[in-house]
């Protein structure tokens, strides 16, 4: 897809900009047993981009979202979600309007970490997603789809940039 970025660790020709990412102890990317980073041009400002990331309600479209809880995170929103099948029970861990949205996910033999980081390019947003997960649920994935990790992180940027354009 067009001006999407994927990759599962930085090469000599790819930039490693997952290090702007605040990867918390035990799931950065050297520690975890799977992850995945990726970014993605928006045509849109980084406070309209960030509505539609925090808007859960929409995430219908890409993801199983939560049924019931908040119809959009917060500090400290606790939601549950279908990740590929997995329930995660999650908790927003950080949370910057405009900047940053973060959050702690607990699911049946796995713990996540997921990370969004907006920058100002103009009038665009670049988007930073770092996904990162430990345990034997996660070692099973990272070794039945080895590229599961990459798609689900390339639907996550897709799907925001598709909800944000349209509406823009």
């Amino acid at each position: 897809m067009g001006g999407i970025t994927v990759f599962d660790a930085p090469g000599t020709d790819e930039p490693d900009r997952s290090r702007l990412l605040h990867w918390p102890i035990g799931f950065s990317p050297d520690f975890s047993d799977l992850w995945a980073a990726g970014e993605i041009g928006i045509d849109a400002d980084q406070a309209t981009v960030f509505a539609h990331l925090a808007g859960i309600r929409a995430w219908a479209r890409d993801f199983t979202g939560p049924a019931d809880g908040p119809t959009a995170l917060r500090a400290e929103s606790e939601f549950v979600y279908r990740l590929d099948g997995l329930a995660v029970h999650a908790r927003v861990g950080e949370y910057s309007p405009g900047s940053r949205l973060a959050w702690f996910g607990q699911g049946i033999d796995f713990g996540l970490y997921q990370e969004w980081l907006l920058l100002d390019h103009g009038d665009r947003t670049l988007v930073l997603l770092g996904l990162a997960a430990r345990g034997s649920a996660a070692i099973a994935r990272r070794e039945s789809d080895p590229a599961g990790a990459r798609r689900c992180v390339d639907r996550w940027l897709s799907g925001l940039k598709t909800r944000t354009e349209d509406c823009w």
